[in-house]
């Protein structure tokens, strides 16, 4: 079997979209994966084209070595080991096809080839509002009924007083009004259901530091990403002044960058984005290296189905598994499938099927397509 072409579509999801990768083969067979990157679709998919170049007329079964031929080769530019969100986000979803269509070939599932399955469906958490705390609690409740049990906002307040909105030296981020969301929401769903807050790595540590001392009160599951994570240390001073558990980051892109950060003692759970670090053979060392910290693994996903699956046939397959991350509330979301994704009991349930057990619906597809061009 060789490869024959790999392309691109995108999907016009609220705000990014999703960028679906399939790797066609001689033999008719077509592998699935994802490669969104937030606003940087068409780039992605520029670079998923530039890869493909050196892809061509090879074995698709060496998932391995085609991995490392892209990372070190960095598809005819000449430049060695290129690791950035962008580049990787375009390995990863061609990394997430070829685990796929290994997976039709051998008519197993991805978990199967995984070392099988730990479990057999992956925990998830999703998310509610935090305008007020009136309004988050009641958020939180209707997801809480519609059987999810851990639950994700961010910090309340403007945001900040600097042109910039992400400017971590002009916020104006209200600690008090985060934490009297925080108390209305753990008072509405009780004391079972994990809560988790995402700072966005926007804080400076004093900031964060501050925020968090806020919010030891009500029993959070984690807080994430506090710092930017440009200097892997400072994760460890923020997590010995907080009695919440630190995650992170989404923002880092090689088992490297993860096992520095787990060398400093920064996080209690590790949390890779499976587009932007390198997909399935780089995110599953992360878990391995994570393990060996007695850390967990939580994956940032906001991704479509195709990535919500082939995450979730990774977390299936290892012992270090956190809930991972699950956007609600895009109704027609399973109309690019075939088949719809079984989520039940705040859980993605992995299919039997081979590969990672859906295909693409093409008439939905096109419906929902989004070019280059279009509107936002």
């Amino acid at each position: 079997m060789k490869i024959t072409d790999i392309d691109t579509i995108m999907i016009n999801s609220p705000g990014r979209k999703w960028t679906i990768v399939r790797v066609h083969t001689d033999e008719g067979l077509v592998g699935l994966g994802e490669a969104t990157y937030s606003n940087k679709e068409p780039a992605v998919c520029a670079a998923v084209d530039n890869m493909k170049l050196e892809l061509l007329g090879e074995d698709p079964a060496r998932i391995e070595y085609l991995w490392h031929k892209i990372f070190y080769e960095s598809s005819v530019s000449g430049i060695w080991r290129m690791s950035g969100p962008l580049w990787q986000s375009a390995l990863s979803g061609i990394d997430q096809a070829l685990w796929d269509l290994k997976g039709k070939v051998a008519g197993l599932p991805v978990v199967d080839l995984l070392g099988g399955r730990y479990r057999d469906a992956v925990q998830v958490y999703t998310h509610f509002g935090n305008a007020t705390p009136e309004a988050a609690a009641a958020m939180a409740k209707e997801k809480v009924a519609e059987g999810f049990t851990a639950l994700k906002s961010g910090p309340s307040g403007s945001g900040t007083t600097s042109d910039l909105r992400l400017d971590p030296y002009g916020q104006d981020v209200s600690p008090q009004l985060t934490a009297d969301v925080y108390a209305a929401v753990r008072e509405a769903v009780g004391p079972d259901v994990k809560l988790l807050i995402d700072c966005h790595g926007r804080f400076t540590v004093a900031g964060v530091v501050r925020l968090g001392r806020a919010l030891e009160s009500y029993d959070l599951f984690v807080l994430e990403d506090p710092v930017a994570p440009d200097d892997l240390a400072i994760y460890s001073q923020v997590r010995r002044e907080l009695d919440i558990p630190i995650m992170g980051s989404e923002r880092l892109n090689t088992k490297t960058q993860f096992r520095i950060l787990l060398d400093h003692d920064g996080v209690d759970v590790a949390q890779p984005d499976l587009m932007y670090a390198g997909g399935i053979t780089e995110v599953r060392k992360i878990a391995a290296i994570a393990d060996t910290h007695l850390v967990p693994i939580s994956p940032h996903n906001t991704k479509g189905p195709i990535g919500i699956l082939a995450a979730a046939h990774l977390m299936a397959s290892i012992p270090n598994a956190a809930p991972m991350e699950l956007v609600t509330g895009i109704d027609w979301r399973d109309d690019i499938l075939t088949e719809p994704l079984r989520i039940e009991n705040s859980a993605v349930w992995v299919p039997n099927k081979p590969g990672f057990g859906v295909e693409l619906d093409m008439e939905g597809v096109e419906k929902h397509r989004w070019r280059a061009g279009d509107p936002r």
